[in-house]
């Protein structure tokens, strides 16, 4: 399970990747806040061994993967998005991923 949400999350970040660089901002923000979620779940998975809905992954994160949840927290909130600010998101999820040794998409 590990490995395929390591998968998924990677799929995410190309995804977003793709709609950064066409342009399409709330698509990315979406894609990239899906990769975060998902790295979340892989480590709440890694810790648990079960899959939580995000509510209660949420509270897993701030007690234990801080740095996971406050990016969550601080990015789920927003409404509107522009292309600083996505970035900014696509940073954060770059900064988190070596963090936690997860393999990088950086090319």
């Amino acid at each position: 399970m590990e490995e395929e949400l390591v998968k998924k999350a990677s799929v995410y970040l190309d995804r977003g990747d793709r709609y950064l660089k066409e342009k399409r901002l709330d698509m990315a923000y979406s894609s990239y806040l899906d990769a975060l979620y998902t790295i979340g779940a892989y480590f709440v998975y890694k810790d648990t061994g079960i899959l939580l809905p995000a509510s209660e992954m949420m509270r897993i994160l701030e007690g234990r993967y801080p740095e996971i949840h406050d990016v969550l927290a601080l990015y789920s909130k927003l409404t509107e998005v522009d292309e600083e600010t996505v970035t900014a998101l696509r940073d954060e999820i770059e900064r988190i991923r070596g963090m936690m040794s997860l393999p990088s998409s950086e090319k």
